[in-house]
């Protein structure tokens, strides 16, 4: 496949992913570019959320650019992450995201092995 080397975020699909609310992400990067990771852009609206869930073979790290939110890992009370906290959740790992607002939580994330296509 004959890769574009350059993109704008604005004129890729978007998609909410199952159990997310709120939720618009963009694959900005899938496993077809290397294979080893897939990158995402997610934006979720102020009272949206990722509802509990886990990934049985993804290692998942959120970087949030935008935004506030409650990060709550397993079964540790949650975390209020702002601008440049870095999550890392390893596969199997329950987890749950609340963007708290005023405005929209603005994340990348990384998943390795790529996650599958939505």
């Amino acid at each position: 496949m004959a890769y574009k080397r350059i993109e704008h975020d604005h004129e890729l699909p978007t998609y909410t992913p199952p159990g997310h609310a709120g939720t618009t992400n963009t694959t900005l990067v899938d496993a077809d570019f290397c294979g080893t990771f897939t990158m995402v852009r997610g934006v979720v609206q102020p009272g949206g959320e990722a509802e509990p869930h886990h990934h049985e073979h993804e290692h998942q790290i959120i970087y949030i650019m935008g935004g506030e939110a409650d990060v709550t890992l397993g079964e540790e009370p949650p975390v209020r992450c702002r601008v440049g906290s870095i999550v890392r959740i390893p596969p199997g790992l329950q987890h749950r995201v609340v963007s708290l607002g005023p405005e929209p939580l603005d994340t990348l994330v990384i998943y390795s092995p790529p996650l599958h296509a939505h």
